[in-house]
């Protein structure tokens, strides 16, 4: 057997180590508060355990009120909005002020490095790393199709 293969049986045969997923609705206050309030989308998992991101998908569910942005993106990070990136981009530009149901891709941050106190038993959330919050008044909801492993490093 190859070392992919026993990677592969390693990671396949603890339950511990298998792909998570969840799916995360933001209502539409909360959408507006994302830039001061972070959204938890997994909470923290326990002293030595790791979350990470594994590619996932933001849905945009319009309502009857469109929101506006100007230089506003998301990211998902550790801990809350001042905690380290874990995710690229998540570009809003054309997809927040959508008025029909659209989706964008969560693509893991390429070689994030983080400190272990940055990143063991801490939460994800979804964080506006804009200049202010999402404008409009908009009253539509985001929902996260959301991809992880638990990695126990204790």
């Amino acid at each position: 057997m190859s070392v992919s293969g026993k990677l592969r049986q390693i990671i396949d045969g603890d339950p511990r180590l298998m792909v998570r997923t969840r799916r995360i609705t933001i209502s539409s206050v909360q959408v507006l508060a994302l830039r001061a309030t972070p959204k938890v989308l997994v909470t923290a998992q326990g002293a030595g355990r790791l979350i990470q991101l594994l590619p996932s998908v933001l849905e945009i569910n319009p309502g009857t009120v469109a929101y506006t942005e100007t230089a506003d993106n998301l990211a998902v990070k550790y801990t809350d909005g001042s905690g380290v990136a874990v995710s690229q981009t998540i570009e809003m530009t054309s997809f927040i002020t959508r008025t029909a149901r659209g989706f964008t891709s969560i693509q893991p941050l390429v070689d994030g490095i983080v400190a272990d106190s940055g990143a063991l038993n801490q939460a994800l959330v979804l964080h506006n790393t804009g200049d202010g919050e999402f404008g409009g008044g908009g009253n539509g909801t985001l929902t996260v199709w959301l991809a992880y492993r638990v990695w126990d490093l204790n």
